[in-house]
């Protein structure tokens, strides 16, 4: 069972991932950015819980929408 601290940080993660994906979707609509747009918004529980139960050194992969992994990795969005 995971404790409220750790509900909490999957939770920031999640809205962390939403934030940078909606943030694109406007970039991408303005005309910013090129290319497909695959965004996980709508599932964002995947990524932060699957990378919740990793250690920081585990490895990830992804095929398609690997930003929210990506983000719930630790990756760093600057």
């Amino acid at each position: 069972m995971l404790s409220p601290d750790q509900l909490c940080a999957i939770y920031r993660t999640m809205v962390r991932i939403r934030c940078f994906e909606e943030r694109m979707v406007e970039l991408y609509l303005q005309g910013q950015m090129y290319g497909n747009l695959h965004t996980s918004i709508g599932h964002e529980a995947a990524a932060a819980g699957a990378c919740a139960a990793l250690a920081r050194e585990d490895y990830l992969t992804t095929g398609h929408r690997g930003n929210g992994h990506f983000i719930a990795k630790g990756g760093d969005l600057g």
